[in-house]
């Protein structure tokens, strides 16, 4: 038993002296039926395992929705890969091919909960999250902050 104890405190005390923290879950969901999500901010370390469990709450059926990160804050890079997710189309969940994005998860249907894991950018700073269902990007956006 004692072995096994020093055996932990070593691994935890080499995880934080090569900066990492454990990993994370960050649970989203939408404001009812609308185009927003209830969480709007969240905050990881940078290098941190993060998995994002998106539970679709809305009760409308036409209210699909995902979550995916991008790979910075910018208001361009998020209209740009909100207007490519039409034309990528329904077969790839809305999911455009661009390297602005960091992480997605599935499209989920009302009631139905999704998820992704994926490695916080080592990067300190901020990075917008949207829902690329067709219209939603506009107004369906959060920030993850990396520090």
């Amino acid at each position: 038993m004692i072995v096994l104890r020093s055996v932990t405190l070593f691994s935890l005390l080499a995880l934080a002296a090569c900066g990492r923290s454990e990993p994370t879950d960050v649970t989203l969901q939408p404001v009812g039926n609308e185009m927003r999500y209830a969480q709007t901010e969240f905050s990881v370390a940078a290098g941190q395992e993060v998995t994002i469990i998106f539970e679709n709450t809305a009760t409308s059926e036409a209210m699909h929705h995902n979550v995916v990160v991008l790979t910075s804050d910018d208001d361009a890079v998020a209209n740009r890969v909100g207007q490519e997710a039409m034309s990528a189309g329904a077969a790839t969940d809305f999911i455009p091919d661009d390297p602005a994005i960091l992480a997605h998860t599935p499209m989920s249907a009302p009631g139905e909960t999704v998820r992704v894991t994926f490695t916080a950018p080592s990067t300190p700073g901020r990075y917008r999250y949207i829902c690329t269902y067709p219209g939603h990007y506009v107004s369906m956006q959060g920030t993850m902050t990396v520090t």
